[in-house]
């Protein structure tokens, strides 16, 4: 299965980009030092010609800001986290939903009420949900960075455990259906023996596709957050002029800059372009992994079905070809 799935040119292109982004992430973090140019006038000389925000091109790649940082290295410097916000809450909801998935197998009568307030969840906004509940606490000097990094990855991840795990539970059923697992029961195989002799295995390719499914919606989740003025780890507010404070992301994770910039669209559209951008081509990449998975699972099962049956039908044709039968005649 995974030297299928490392075959698949649509998982590699997917992975590829995906891993060099976080490698120049960590480079510019390691290496650079984390350094993101700012500079709010240009000079000619003695006399200024410009002043931030500048338009994209060859010394600003993605333009800059208001303050004159360069967007290009705030969201290179931004990927690590954004990133790894997306594995880490997605690992959770899959580990959390797989235990949730197995005790929803024993759920019997309860079964019908756990699946209807799930299914609730889908007529809910995630991001406005998670927006009124974590509002207060981000807006409160009584937590520390931390404190509001935890609740809000705890939030993101519980939002979709109810949905996750039913689909979980549904996935398990389709397995325990198969004429093998019945054999194994009726040869008086336990529960656990079954679930993770006989179960997992084909449980794998479907745990890495919801994997790499719940980072793509975790993704989207952190930009519908943004959107809204929620950052990661709290929102932060940063003096500009005399009359007014622009909201700022202190870690450049990609959701806060999408809210920190989206009140300058009209100032400078590209403020708002390059991070909807980021997220749309990372959001494709993984899309990309995800089809490569699909392909994977589906494809050398069967291939290697078809090259049994053929090898069947050549030994059967070659056993019949190396014998002749002689049949007697009655002796009168």
């Amino acid at each position: 299965m995974i030297k299928a799935i490392w075959k698949q040119p649509f998982f590699l292109i997917g992975f590829l980009f995906v891993f060099s982004l976080l490698t120049f992430s960590l480079y510019h973090y390691y290496v650079m030092d984390n350094e993101i140019y700012e500079n709010q006038i240009v000079y000619e000389g003695i006399t200024p010609v410009d002043k931030a925000p500048f338009a994209p091109s060859s010394e600003y790649w993605f333009g800059s800001d208001r303050m004159g940082a360069d967007l290009f290295y705030q969201i290179v410097s931004g990927a690590k986290y954004t990133l790894g916000i997306a594995f880490i809450a997605s690992f959770l909801r899959i580990i959390l939903s797989y235990f949730g998935g197995i005790l929803l197998m024993s759920a019997g009568r309860l079964l019908p009420v756990i699946k209807g307030l799930g299914q609730s969840f889908y007529y809910i906004p995630s991001a406005l949900l998670i927006v009124l509940i974590i509002w207060p606490v981000t807006m409160s000097d009584q937590f520390t960075f931390w404190d509001k990094v935890y609740f809000e990855l705890l939030l993101i991840v519980l939002i979709a455990v109810p949905n996750t795990a039913i689909l979980m539970k549904e996935e398990i059923n389709l397995i325990q259906r198969e004429e093998f697992i019945t054999s194994a029961k009726l040869m008086g195989g336990s529960r656990l023996r079954i679930l993770f002799k006989h179960v997992m295995p084909h449980l794998w390719p479907k745990l890495l596709l919801m994997y790499v499914q719940q980072v793509i919606a975790v993704l989207l989740l952190l930009a519908h957050l943004g959107i809204l003025g929620l950052f990661f780890g709290g929102t932060t507010f940063r003096e500009y002029g005399l009359e007014f404070e622009i909201p700022v992301s202190d870690s450049n994770e990609w959701s806060g800059l999408l809210g920190g910039y989206y009140y300058q669209l009209r100032l400078a559209p590209w403020l708002v372009f390059f991070p909807v951008l980021s997220f749309a081509t990372v959001i494709m990449a993984f899309n990309f992994m995800a089809e490569g998975i699909k392909r994977a699972s589906g494809q050398p099962i069967m291939k290697r079905r078809v090259k049994k049956k053929d090898k069947g039908k050549d030994q059967l044709a070659a056993k019949n070809a190396s014998f002749t039968f002689i049949h007697e005649k009655k002796i009168s």
